[in-house]
């Protein structure tokens, strides 16, 4: 099967796959065609206003001729018309022949003729057309001339006018364009009534109107130049406003893709491991849950395998991450080629990394890959100019035989793990004897939390001799668990619990109280009470506050320094031995002495031993096991005797149990003895009858 792919962080992909991306474009298309309709009927109104605006000038240039017109009549209608000389232009008007004096001769012989309003409207409507373009006439409800019987329009309009109307107007195409009519009414004065009388018209009475038309043809000129710079302004503004559609929709564009890339880039540092490249844990527990919900194959198998790194820390501390992280790499790609297709590697960190193999056929199979992976890691790999040799362990689970859930299976796989580190074996597969022990582990730690706050756990005191194995020089301090079911429990059964646990610094810091307090109990019922020897684990001793909880306790129980013996081991001090020397110095501040324990079993420099503020080496039980009959151990002891007496240093061995280990040490010069030939570790009230009260004198 092919590896999970990286995540796609083009622009394209991460944009189009998203449903954002095409509601964008729906938008971005329904805007812009909104826009261009807006643009449009915003111009076809503005188009329209022009045209209104060109028929208002229209209309107020035939209304201005109109009443010109009109102020002419009224003035020659208020003279009862006007005399003009007879010409071929200004005949006799026959319609006033009935009127006595419309021809006159004068005296010079020149021969006049009366003109009457309607007759000098109808020369200025000839001289207006000549002149000015402009024309109109004259029409009447009972017509007496026949060139003013109106036409369909002018009659409808005359209709309008006798309706109340004062104005009626429409736009004819004609044979030379478009032209306004505009038809303005005339009514019945008393100065026409001379005349018209006659035809039965009263005074007021409308007697018919006063047609005027103006030639559209040169105001539609100046429109269009209007309305191209409407449409120009227009167009441009489409533009602008595309444009600032396009640019919005682009930024728009832009946020949502760092959005997303941002998503993207979360989603991965949450799903992969961004060093190596490979998923994660919850990744893998992920496709796990796939496999064994529904997508495993008939008779398969799926296995999960965890690969341990038992040489990762020390590599990363000594040549740094920058290695340190190239060496995952290298790992990474190592577990890529050696699974291949028959499944995916998964990297949990801290040199952790996962096989999930959910292709193979038969239980074996998963061993047989995960011997060949050990054997890929470890191929030399080059690292700053050195070549190291990785060692690793695995851990297998198998289902359905050891679990059907993801996070039982890689519950089962870390038991595995744990048996194989623990065992020292390469690999190791889980079984249902791990699991038990496992969970009585879990079950254990769980019990000594609730004994650490219970006040499960006592002491016992192993009594310390002088060299004649009479005097008590002092004791160690032995924690005990009382269990409510399993009985009393060694240290050997719980201590290393707590170390793996981190419960050690809580039980230290227990039992250091204990002993305190004990001590001002003893003290205080007027006991000699030697010192107390008190173990310190290696997590309780690089603790910074270890200074300043031993001064506490001295002053809370009210008792000096030197009634307390603080015993390290050599692991310990060499971890750091610039801060050991600085803890061990401020101890000493305080009073409390100082033993080395275990020494010889680690590893120490002579050149640091020397310069630490030590009192005391204890020489391990395994090294006086052996006495007298081992030379090599006779060798290392008489060492170490010898080298405590040249530094100054009191020597203490642990574990005597005959009188020969007793004697050969002695002879040696050991100055201190601990050990069953003397006395088996005591409670309190036992312990505390061997001493002496103050009043009474040392035997």
């Amino acid at each position: 099967m092919p590896t999970p792919p990286a995540p796609d962080k083009s622009q394209d992909a991460l944009l189009l796959r998203r449903p954002a991306a095409k509601i964008r474009r729906l938008l971005f298309w329904g805007l812009s065609i909104g826009w261009t309709l807006l643009l449009i009927w915003g111009l076809g109104w503005n188009l329209s206003q022009v045209r209104e605006d060109v028929l208002e000038l229209a209309r107020a240039q035939a209304r201005t001729f109109a009443d010109q017109i009109l102020i002419y009549r009224h003035w020659s209608a208020g003279h009862g018309g006007v005399y003009v000389e007879v010409s071929s232009k200004t005949p006799p008007n026959p319609y006033l022949e009935e009127v006595f004096e419309r021809d006159v001769l004068t005296p010079s012989g020149r021969l006049l003729t009366l003109v009457n309003p309607a007759y000098m409207m109808r020369e200025i409507f000839a001289l207006e057309q000549e002149m000015l373009g402009l024309s109109g006439r004259i029409t009447a409800l009972r017509p007496v001339n026949p060139d003013n019987v109106p036409d369909p329009w002018e009659r409808q309009a005359l209709k309008d006018l006798s309706a109340g109307s004062t104005e009626v107007y429409m736009v004819d195409r004609g044979a030379d364009g478009e032209v306004l009519r505009l038809m303005r009414p005339l009514m019945m004065d008393a100065e026409c009534l001379s005349c018209h009388a006659q035809h039965g018209y009263a005074l007021g009475e409308l007697r018919g109107g006063l047609s005027t038309l103006v030639d559209l043809q040169s105001l539609w000129a100046v429109g269009r130049a209007h309305r191209f710079g409407m449409a120009g302004g227009a167009g441009l503004l489409w533009l602008v406003g595309l444009g600032g559609l396009t640019v919005g929709c682009r930024h728009w564009a832009r946020q949502e893709y760092q959005r997303l890339q941002a998503e993207e880039s979360l989603r991965y540092l949450v799903q992969y491991d961004n060093l190596t490249g490979l998923a994660n844990q919850s990744q893998f527990l992920a496709k796990l849950d796939l496999f064994l919900d529904r997508d495993r194959p008939q008779q398969a198998t799926v296995a999960v395998v965890l690969v341990d790194l038992a040489s990762f820390r020390k590599i990363n501390n000594a040549l740094g991450r920058v290695q340190g992280d190239h060496l995952l790499q290298t790992v990474a790609q190592r577990l890529r080629v050696a699974v291949g297709e028959q499944g995916w590697p998964f990297y949990f960190g801290n040199g952790v990394f996962a096989l999930l193999l959910p292709f193979l056929k038969q239980p074996p199979e998963a061993g047989a890959l995960a011997r060949y992976t050990l054997e890929e890691l470890a191929r030399p790999c080059l690292l700053d100019q050195c070549e190291l040799h990785l060692a690793a362990h695995c851990g297998i689970a198998v289902a359905p035989d050891d679990g059907n859930t993801a996070v039982e299976l890689l519950q089962h796989a870390e038991i595995a793990l744990q048996e194989a580190k623990g065992s020292g074996d390469a690999l190791c597969y889980f079984s249902r004897a791990l699991g038990v022990a496992a969970w009585e582990g879990v079950q254990l730690e769980t019990e000594l939390r609730r004994a650490l706050e219970n006040g499960e756990l006592y002491l016992h005191y192993q009594p310390q001799y002088d060299m004649d194995g009479q005097s008590l020089i002092g004791s160690e301090a032995l924690a005990r668990w009382r269990h409510p079911i399993r009985g009393e429990l060694a240290p050997e059964s719980f201590i290393p619990l707590a170390e793996s646990t981190g419960l050690i610094v809580p039980l230290g810091a227990k039992v250091l109280h204990m002993v305190c307090r004990q001590i001002a109990q003893w003290r205080a019922a007027g006991l000699v009470v030697p010192p107390v020897a008190v173990n310190l684990a290696a997590e309780q001793f690089r603790r910074p506050e270890l200074v300043a909880e031993v001064q506490a306790l001295l002053l809370e129980t009210g008792i000096s320094g030197s009634s307390l013996v603080l015993e390290v081991t050599e692991s310990v001090l060499m971890h750091d031995i610039a801060q050991a020397m600085h803890t061990m110095q401020a101890l000493k501040e305080l009073g409390v002495r100082l033993a080395l324990d275990d020494f010889g079993t680690g590893y120490s420099s002579l050149s640091y031993l020397k310069n630490l503020p030590l009192d005391c080496l204890k020489i391990d039980r395994s090294f006086v096991n052996d006495l007298p009959g081992d030379s090599d151990s006779a060798a290392i002891v008489a060492a170490i005797v010898g080298l405590g007496r040249s530094l100054g240093l009191a020597t203490l061995a642990e574990g005597v149990n005959s009188s020969e280990q007793y004697a050969f040490l002695r002879e040696l010069g050991c100055r201190g003895f601990q050990g069953f030939y003397f006395s088996r570790p005591l409670v309190a009230e036992d312990f505390a009858a061997g001493f002496h009260r103050r009043d009474q004198p040392v035997s």
